[in-house]
């Protein structure tokens, strides 16, 4: 997650509305997940629960995806502007962005892990291995082997991989920029969004019907990562590539391929095969990009509460890592059986999941950042 701190004195208003709403979309995205069954048995859900659920479910779930899209796009409004001109703003960038990341997010590895071995009801690392064998999984989890952490932290060596390659991308935007020739940087990001977004919606579909589906011998590897099409439009979008685009046009696409995105999932959730409108659905980068585009048209309209917002923007970095240990531990057994969670409404639950994370994250940080060196590192504010 792009860090605020780098806006430095030329702070963009409508990037710290966007780190706001990426935060809120990303964690209730993890209280969505733990209140309602989205990995398995979507469909056994689908006809034991109230309609009503089931499309707050839905809305929620496609919502709790444009967060990481907008993460990824304020990160290319913010690096792909920078100046990479030489090996000196390479290693720049490399210590001011990348280290500084890189350093916080190995603070959080051992803190997860040691809050996993040691109050996980599911870990056993300490029984099995003994003290010298949890020591060893720990150095493994830091080097990025055989980890023992949060799923959530999946977005942490995607997003440290991208910022080794992004001044590369910066050094080619900036030679194309102006010649005719620039339009042949697409050729890739096209191949890439046919056929690691397009196609595997499309099989997702013949699977729900149980036809045969189409096996590409394309890989994402062999090009470049799928994420690095948000980081584009972000890019594109910030350059102002809608800004000629009637307001009501922007709103009533957003609005389109969001009620799109939400029946595809809602059809999806009665069908046997398990489907997750997730970063990978075509019209996901669509409509983030839209989404985008409303919140820089619209940020001076909350300019009342820009106060408030700021402060929630710098510390998003360290709600991500916050957020979840308070929402895992609520989820615990022991809480769960204390408060009967198997008698609340999902949805309830969820809302539970959300406001407590999220309220007692702020606490703790604005309680711990009043210590500089847990500022600086732990939640890398500047």
């Amino acid at each position: 997650m792009q860090q605020p701190a780098t806006l430095a004195s030329k702070r963009k208003y409508y990037l710290d509305i966007a780190r706001v709403i990426a935060i809120v979309s990303i964690s209730l995205n993890h209280a969505v997940n733990r209140s309602y069954q989205n990995y398995n048995g979507q469909m056994a859900e689908f006809y034991s629960i109230p309609l009503w659920s089931t499309l707050i479910k839905t809305v929620i779930s496609v919502f709790s995806r444009i967060g990481v899209p907008l993460f990824l796009m304020i990160t290319g409004v913010l690096i792909l502007n920078k100046k990479m001109e030489t090996q000196e703003d390479i290693k720049k960038f490399y210590k001011h962005n990348l280290l500084s990341m890189f350093i916080t997010t190995e603070i959080w590895y051992v803190i997860i892990y040691w809050y996993l071995v040691l109050f996980g009801s599911s870990n056993n690392i300490l029984e099995t291995k003994g003290i010298a064998g949890a020591i060893g999984g720990m150095f493994e989890t830091m080097l990025f082997q055989n980890q023992v952490t949060f799923g959530s932290m999946w977005y942490m060596p995607m997003i440290l991989c991208l910022y080794t390659t992004l001044p590369f991308v910066v050094m080619v935007k900036d030679k194309l920029t102006g010649s005719k020739l620039s339009a042949v940087v697409f050729l890739p990001a096209i191949i890439l969004y046919l056929n690691n977004m397009v196609l595997p919606a499309v099989n997702a579909f013949l699977r729900m019907h149980d036809l045969p589906v189409f096996s590409s011998e394309l890989r994402e590897i062999d090009l470049f990562s799928t994420y690095y099409l948000y980081i584009l439009v972000g890019y594109f979008v910030g350059k102002g590539l809608l800004e000629k685009w009637k307001l009501w046009l922007v709103a009533g696409l957003a609005a389109l391929t969001f009620a799109v995105c939400c029946g595809v999932q809602l059809y999806a959730y009665s069908q046997p095969y398990d489907y997750l409108v997730a970063y990978s659905f075509p019209l996901l980068p669509i409509c983030a990009g839209l989404i985008f585009e409303l919140v820089r048209r619209g940020a001076h309209r909350l300019k009342a509460v820009e106060k408030p917002v700021t402060y929630l923007s710098r510390i998003a970095f360290g709600i991500y890592f916050v957020h979840i240990m308070i929402m895992t531990a609520l989820n615990e057994k022991g809480i769960s059986k204390l408060l009967n969670y198997a008698a609340w409404e999902p949805a309830v639950k969820m809302i539970f999941l959300e406001a407590v994370s999220i309220a007692g994250s702020i606490v703790l940080i604005w309680l711990l950042s009043k210590i500089k060196p847990l500022k600086k590192y732990l939640f890398l504010i500047k």
